[in-house]
């Protein structure tokens, strides 16, 4: 009986078949990078929405009082809305946020994009309450010490605590609260950031200080006062009369 011949590929055949799922791959992988950016852009709207509803949760609970500014210059106080600090033997952990408590995800992650994943910038710059490992914070104009002051006391978004007095500000003094942005996405390195200035470094953001960042093709994840969020252009943290409460 003749035995049957075994035919094998050729090495023009490999690198053809090589050659074209190469061009398969490089066709897939942009789709698949694209998805996956997408879906880290969504879990970080996620994640503002959770803080947006914990946030005027938190002021309903409190007579309408929005939480602490969690400013690196104020110093630490109960009532910021994220406790950041590092150095957990002195301060609470970040799971112990008050606006945490009133949404049922409690976790670390809540607090960061997906997409905002390096910390050098941070690690560089921080003082001597640590780094803010976070991507968020909140609207705080501050006490009468912004050069768009139209007003006295505390601007607002949030509430101001200090050693002296405290500066409550509280729901029903934000006109549009539709309009206003509560809880900004600053930019956490070079990468992510618009205009060169320093990364996030703690839980307040000063508009016309700090950008938003740029992370999502030019784009960040804004939370506005009555709790939604939703995606806008860099740009739009320049202008005060999106985030200032008083307009």
């Amino acid at each position: 009986m003749r035995r049957r011949s075994r035919h094998a590929f050729t090495l023009i055949e490999l690198l053809v078949v090589i050659a074209i799922l190469a061009i398969l791959a490089a066709l897939l992988l942009p789709a698949l990078a694209n998805a996956k950016r997408k879906a880290s852009q969504t879990k970080c709207l996620s994640n503002q929405r959770q803080l947006g509803l914990g946030t005027i949760m938190y002021a309903n609970d409190y007579r309408e009082e929005f939480p602490g500014i969690a400013s690196e210059h104020a110093g630490f106080n109960v009532y910021d809305w994220i406790y950041w600090r590092t150095n957990t033997a002195l301060y609470p952990p970040v799971e112990k946020s008050p606006i945490v408590a009133q949404v049922a995800s409690a976790s670390s992650g809540l607090f960061r994009c997906p997409l905002d994943t390096s910390d050098a910038a941070r690690l560089a710059q921080a003082g001597s309450d640590g780094p803010y490992l976070y991507s968020y914070s909140m609207t705080g104009y501050g006490i009468n010490d912004h050069p768009s002051s139209l007003g006295t006391g505390n601007l607002g978004m949030s509430s101001v605590f200090t050693a002296g007095a405290n500066y409550i500000f509280r729901q029903s003094s934000v006109l549009n609260p539709a309009l206003k942005i509560m809880l900004a996405e600053e930019p956490g390195g070079p990468g992510d950031n618009p205009d060169g200035s320093l990364a996030i470094n703690d839980g307040r953001w000063e508009p016309l200080s700090n950008p938003l960042t740029n992370r999502h093709q030019g784009n960040a994840n804004v939370t506005f006062a009555d709790g939604h969020a939703q995606v806008e252009d860099w740009k739009f943290g320049i202008n005060y009369s999106n985030s200032l409460p008083s307009l």
